[in-house]
């Protein structure tokens, strides 16, 4: 039974490793899309969106995974070398996962970075286009009031 349990942690682990993959791929993604000229946010939105769905499927293999050590952390420490090739690939994949989440966090750092930039000069665009506006909609009302006269008094002696 405990065997049984060490191979579910081992598909747990490659799983995450794979969904780790996947979050690098989309981040790499939502590089792409900020760094463009024209950021189509809905696309960042659904990046995003997909992100969380991954985010929260690595959160529920953890649990899992927690669980399941729970119930065999007794037998792995009291009996390792009837289970040291299960364990080799446990560590294996830890180390792997533990470096996709470094990387992981690195770009999304860097994208963070991306991101604070874009919406930077999205305000100042936002920004120029309401001085704009403003400078054009003075221009026209002072070019209205060169066209009216005043109103004028007559002296009526004459």
């Amino acid at each position: 039974m405990d065997k049984d349990y060490i191979l579910l942690m081992i598909e747990s682990l490659e799983k995450k490793e794979g969904i780790l993959t996947k979050l690098l791929e989309l981040t790499d993604e939502q590089k792409t899309i900020v760094s463009a000229g024209e950021t189509d946010w809905d696309a960042f939105n659904a990046n995003v969106d997909r992100k969380g769905e991954l985010i929260d499927e690595i959160v529920k293999l953890d649990e899992g995974f927690d669980s399941l050590f729970g119930r065999v952390k007794e037998t792995l420490e009291g009996d390792k070398s009837a289970f040291a090739s299960e364990i080799k690939r446990m560590q294996e994949l830890i180390r792997s996962v533990t470096e996709k989440s470094t990387a992981l966090s690195t770009e999304e750092n860097r994208n963070k970075n991306l991101i604070e930039n874009k919406f930077r000069e999205e305000k100042n665009t936002i920004k120029q286009s309401k001085i704009g506006s403003k400078a054009a909609m003075d221009y026209y009302k002072r070019m209205n009031r060169i066209n009216t006269v005043d109103p004028q008094l007559m002296d009526r002696k004459s």
